[in-house]
């Protein structure tokens, strides 16, 4: 009788076992890889320059800067910017219902930081 315990035990455990290897995968799928990339820029780069996506805004409104006014502010990371070249009225009022200093916008940007500010080539608003 005990021996007939220990085959099915051991027949349950190899059932379940073989099922477990069917639901492994080969990596390769776009849904298996661990690491996703970012569709905004994560850092800037050790030569400054820049070109994607990122978010922009009114910095001291909501990006909790610690200027004394408003002024257009991109973030990339967990960093923020100053724009120096581009006024946060030049897109539209900043402080319009979808104005800068009440929304945050994601931005296409293209430049350079240099000494904590962005020196913008190209700011468009998406």
């Amino acid at each position: 009788m005990s021996m007939v315990k220990n085959y099915f035990t051991i027949l349950i455990v190899l059932t379940v076992s073989s099922f477990q290897s069917l639901n492994a995968t080969c990596g390769s799928c776009a849904g298996d890889k661990k690491s996703v990339k970012s569709a905004f820029i994560e850092e800037v780069p050790a030569n400054g320059k820049i070109k994607g996506k990122t978010l922009a805004s009114c910095g001291m409104c909501n990006f909790d800067t610690d200027d004394k006014s408003c002024g257009l502010t991109v973030k990339i990371g967990r960093q923020t910017y100053n724009v120096e070249n581009v006024n946060i009225d030049d897109h539209i009022d900043s402080h319009a219902k979808d104005g800068f200093c009440n929304v945050v916008r994601v931005v296409d940007i293209k430049g350079k930081i240099k000494n904590n500010k962005l020196y913008a080539d190209k700011f468009s608003v998406k």
